[in-house]
């Protein structure tokens, strides 16, 4: 018995390192959180797509054609494996394939304005932090009124910065309501915007969040400032709510 018991001890695995545990386990996290993030698109965007490309198919079946492949790229690009990070560019790639969708439901109604300095096109930026504020300004700018919506996408070189705004001429918000709303004190159709600050925070530091302007009936400006040559962090998701 002693030396069955012996034998046993020896045999028993090696205590585990519990730091490479806890590095490993939030490493699952983060990617589980990101995958999460990802998967996050609306449904009622994939349904208005598809129900506005169905629309078109008997009048224009080349341009319900085109719209069909740009939903699909930018599906493919929404649920992307890259990583945490992607550039101005590919981001404003995205942004034009979701205003030409959305364009094929409400048409000239919607009208969407791009400004952007060339030489931050290569910037690199966390995934999905421009396109869900563009489908904010949209938001809130086309789906409560019968009007015209303007959108203005803006970046700009700004010496060690990059500067992007979007900015829509919607029914805007309290002031004081979206500042609980970014604090996370309150929820709303604005969620999305606390998604991406909490990121860039996360990514760059606490001076780095969204700069929100709003009044009622006045429309938003929602901005963010880059950091040209600060190497981000790793970026835990969030993954509560919609993203827009």
């Amino acid at each position: 018995m002693i030396f069955r018991k012996k034998s046993r001890e020896e045999h028993q695995p090696a205590e585990p390192d519990y730091q490479q545990l806890v590095e490993l386990t939030r490493e699952q996290l983060i990617d589980a959180q990101l995958r999460s993030l990802r998967a996050q698109i609306s449904p009622h965007f994939i349904y208005n797509s598809l129900n506005a490309i169905a629309g078109l198919i008997p009048s224009d079946p080349v341009r319900a054609r085109e719209l069909l492949v740009d939903f699909a790229d930018f599906i493919r690009y929404s649920l992307g494996t890259e990583g945490d990070f992607t550039t101005l560019e590919d981001e404003l790639s995205a942004v034009e394939r979701y205003v030409l969708l959305e364009k094929a439901r409400f048409g000239e109604r919607l009208q969407v304005s791009l400004d952007i300095a060339p030489e931050v096109l290569g910037l690199k930026i966390p995934f999905l932090s421009v396109q869900p504020l563009v489908e904010n300004a949209v938001r809130h700018g086309m789906y409560t009124t019968q009007g015209e919506g303007h959108v203005f996408v803006r970046a700009k070189d700004a010496d060690t910065y990059a500067e992007i705004s979007i900015e829509d001429d919607g029914v805007g918000a309290d002031p004081e309501f979206m500042a609980k709303v970014m604090r996370g004190e309150a929820d709303g159709s604005h969620v999305g915007l606390r998604n991406v600050d909490l990121r860039l925070r996360q990514a760059y530091g606490p001076g780095h969040g969204l700069h929100i302007e709003t009044a009622q009936d006045a429309g938003m400006n929602v901005s963010m400032r880059i950091p040209k040559f600060k190497a981000p962090a790793r970026i835990i998701t969030p993954v509560a709510g919609d993203y827009a």
